[in-house]
């Protein structure tokens, strides 16, 4: 084998090979919420998101049913829903401190930016007469 060869089949396999993604796994909160338009109490953490969802729905109660930090690397991590689905949560990318993440909820399979300060919420599906949400940042 020339060196030529072997310096190209070096490039081609460096380039077909995945690139890694970050020195070590991303912390994410991940926090369960169950939302209904029924008379009740909003948590006081998650009275932003009762003002950002008020746009489309007007969410009277809001309570935490879950919350955990999590450690999401390129393989992927999953959280359970009470309603028995079910987020795929797998890290795509991290450039100055923002992760990309892939989530995949059913039906949704989308991907997001995640930054400090920043969170973004996922629907669900329906649970005990209201909805379930999945709201993802970085921990506190």
């Amino acid at each position: 084998m020339t060196t030529f060869t072997r310096r190209w089949l070096l490039s081609a396999a460096l380039l077909a090979a995945p690139v890694a993604l970050a020195d070590g796994p991303v912390s994410v909160q991940a926090d369960v919420v169950f939302a209904s338009t029924t008379p009740g109490k909003v948590d006081p953490s998650l009275v932003k998101m009762q003002e950002t969802l008020a746009a489309k729905v007007k969410y009277l109660t809001l309570e935490k049913r879950s919350s955990e930090k999590l450690a999401v690397t390129n393989k992927g991590i999953t959280v359970s829903l009470p309603n028995g689905k079910a987020a795929a949560l797998s890290l795509e990318g991290l450039k100055d401190g923002v992760a990309t993440l892939r989530v995949k909820l059913p039906p949704a399979d989308a991907t997001y930016s995640l930054a400090k300060d920043k969170s973004f919420y996922l629907q669900g599906g329906a649970h005990e007469g209201g909805e379930l949400w999945l709201v993802l940042s970085q921990p506190r």
